[in-house]
């Protein structure tokens, strides 16, 4: 955050130079002491604050070099205007254009379609959508939980069946390591679930029915804690309870442990956690850290979806991610 508040400092001094004149060492100490103000948030335990002004911090270092690149090279460009001022605009427009484009693609879900035929029978294909990390609060909200309720819909999501007061979308859930963090915050989100008649698997299987063009498919789900939790079970302790003959879908929040789950008769593994790095380059950064950081793999025999998010933590940006659904649509042999 020191080296982001020193290059922003040089970044005023260039942009105010024309119209005032100030020595960049006063720019520079301005600069420092705000960001220290803000990292003084992590000794209050407030993360949002600080985070985002680092967000900021790192936008408007890649703004500064996309306008540099720009004005390089329109430089020769004989456009009868003062540069003085268009290099200006160019840079305001650079750093408007980085900040718009990651609040869009925090707020814009996509939806992302994939087909997975599965080694077992099914009697019709079966639409899943996958939903991670909605990290609602203050800034993910019920503006966005519609949203999301609207691409269920649009993309005709199919209902679950025998499932105690459903909704017209049954919904099978499991915890992420934030939902863990606090007792009152775990109660409260668990009583949201239980509300929302969601179906929430805590290290549990659950069987679910989806009755479709007048035929059934059984589905088989494990729901695991996020491995956060220390004393969690491995995954092939569920195995023995499990239908080998039935699809089954592994609900693990993290993906952390992919490699040992793909040794397991697992069909397919969903996850989240990652949000893609959120903000580039922690996108390669997650990439290097996991089996499968994003996207979809096949792994032994177990296919993997691992999702950005359609939330995003902390600050309301994303820059290399964007905010998704992934709508899956199993097929049997």
């Amino acid at each position: 955050m020191q080296v982001l508040s020193i290059c922003l400092a040089k970044g005023v001094q260039w942009w105010v130079r024309p119209f005032w004149q100030i020595k960049l060492s006063y720019i520079v100490l301005f600069c420092v002491l705000l960001s220290n103000a803000f990292l003084m948030g992590f000794y209050f335990h407030n993360y949002r604050y600080p985070m985002g002004y680092l967000a900021l911090l790192w936008l408007s270092l890649l703004s500064a070099v996309c306008s540099a690149v720009i004005i390089l090279a329109v430089s020769h460009l004989n456009i009868g205007i003062d540069k003085t001022l268009v290099n200006r605009v160019i840079s305001l427009a650079s750093l408007i254009g980085f900040v718009g484009m990651a609040v869009y693609n925090a707020y814009m879900p996509v939806v992302r379609h994939i087909d997975i035929q599965l080694d077992k029978p099914m009697a019709v294909p079966i639409r899943l959508a996958v939903a991670s990390d909605l990290h609602l609060g203050a800034l993910v909200g019920n503006r966005q939980l519609q949203k999301l309720g609207q691409i269920l819909s649009d993309e005709k999501v199919d209902n679950f069946a025998k499932m105690i007061n459903t909704p017209k979308f049954g919904t099978i859930a499991s915890l992420g390591n934030h939902d863990l963090y606090k007792v009152d915050a775990y109660d409260s989100i668990n009583d949201a679930i239980y509300h929302a008649k969601a179906r929430l698997l805590k290290d549990q299987i659950g069987v679910v029915d989806i009755v479709k063009d007048n035929q059934s498919v059984t589905l088989q789900f494990i729901g695991r804690y996020d491995d956060h939790k220390n004393d969690r079970l491995p995954t092939d302790a569920f195995m023995a309870d499990i239908d080998h003959n039935l699809p089954v879908i592994l609900l693990d929040h993290r993906p952390s442990q992919i490699a040992s789950n793909a040794k397991s008769p697992i069909d397919l593994q969903v996850s989240g956690h990652t949000h893609k790095g959120q903000v580039f380059p922690a996108n390669f950064i997650v990439d290097r850290l996991n089996v499968v950081g994003y996207g979809y793999q096949k792994i032994n025999d177990m296919n993997v979806v691992v999702s950005s998010g359609f939330g995003f933590w902390g600050v309301p940006f994303r820059l290399g991610s964007q905010s998704e659904v992934w709508v899956i649509d199993l097929v049997g042999k």
